[in-house]
């Protein structure tokens, strides 16, 4: 039986991220994941910024994020000899001269001074509609997260510590002091299943809701911005003239085929912001994992101390991830405690006896 300090099941960008800093830490990891092509994670744009852009707020603990980020950054890009991280100049579209008064006056913030540009920019693009300009946020980026999950998945199974399936509840005992699943060993188990949570029996009492979420990648000839844009949607450039634009969300349609309506809502959206005619390329979908007080899921199951989640990040995922993927490590290394806002331990009154 081979014997791991860890195994983790499921590797969208929770369970890639808790691996990657695992590793670096010295400790042994065994993850457990169907490849799937289209998950949230790798169709994801991977954008980050330390705003809410619909009210000109902070991110939650914004001062902590940015740190563990781009150090997670460094690391894997040293770690894998590839880049795979582009700082983004991101504009958020005003649509009213209340809105360029709201940010004038939200750039004075002490919490917001880093990340806001005060000064207004002028739309320098003829062939997008913004009337008042744009108001840039600094500090903002894109990280490439389906190449980041491939290359980690490949050094994993490389070293024949990767097991390319779904879960199997019921190959896994905990009758003794270990984790032990077929033929892996590990002290502890650390389930990172996105929005598969909700099927998991240790932890499907959690609040965790699917919310569908499409995307379309679109050729706009002659656009040429190398800027994000968003406004009631976003338009990221890749190059060439090609843009990923998203996203819906959906809570009713659950499953990751890909629909007509959302296809249609992304395109009107996108001619009330742009004046060339887009191609499309191609359609995307994915289940998201939300939780319904938008706060992560993390921390141990109340009765198997070594039976542990991470979850529930939703679309701030790839800004949170490196800061709280360090305090679940400190938690399950040393015992320290997790942020009360996502510690499991809030919803145990909602698990069924």
């Amino acid at each position: 039986m081979k014997k791991f300090d860890y195994i983790i099941a499921g590797q969208g960008l929770a369970g890639t991220v808790l691996a990657f800093q695992l590793r670096r830490k010295g400790k042994s990891v065994y993850v457990i994941d169907r490849h799937r092509e289209s998950t949230s994670s790798k169709i994801a744009p991977g954008v980050y910024n330390p705003m809410v852009l619909k009210r000109f707020t902070p991110c939650w603990k914004v001062e902590d994020l940015l740190e563990p980020l781009y150090n997670l950054i460094k690391n894997f890009e040293e770690a894998f000899n590839e880049s795979v991280h582009t700082p983004l100049k991101l504009w958020r579209k005003f649509h009213s001269v209340q809105e360029q008064n709201l940010w004038l006056e939200k750039s004075e913030k002490v919490r917001l001074t880093p990340f806001m540009n005060p000064s207004f920019i002028a739309n320098p693009h003829k062939d997008i509609i913004a009337e008042f300009g744009f108001g840039e946020v600094t500090n903002s980026g894109r990280v490439q997260l389906s190449k980041v999950i491939s290359l980690l998945k490949k050094q994993l199974e490389i070293e024949d510590c990767f097991l390319n399936e779904d879960f199997d509840f019921k190959a896994l005992d905990l009758s003794s002091a270990a984790v032990v699943y077929k033929s892996v060993s590990a002290d502890k188990i650390v389930f990172c299943e996105g929005h598969r949570l909700t099927e998991n029996p240790f932890f499907n009492y959690l609040p965790l809701i699917k919310t569908k979420g499409e995307l379309i990648t679109v050729a706009l000839k002659g656009l040429q911005i190398r800027e994000l844009i968003k406004s009631n949607i976003s338009v990221l450039p890749l190059g060439d003239d090609v843009y990923k634009v998203g996203a819906t969300f959906n809570w009713e349609d659950i499953d990751e085929n890909c629909t007509a309506q959302a296809k249609e809502e992304l395109l009107d959206k996108l001619k009330e912001l742009v004046n060339v005619s887009p191609k499309l390329v191609k359609q995307e979908a994915g289940l998201r994992p939300t939780v319904k007080d938008r706060r992560a899921l993390l921390g141990a199951h109340p009765k198997y101390d070594n039976v542990i989640v991470f979850n529930g990040l939703g679309t701030r995922g790839l800004l949170i991830s490196p800061y709280l993927s360090l305090q679940l490590i400190d938690f399950m290394e040393q015992g320290i405690s997790l942020d009360p806002e996502v510690d499991i331990k809030r919803y145990e009154n909602e698990m069924p006896c």
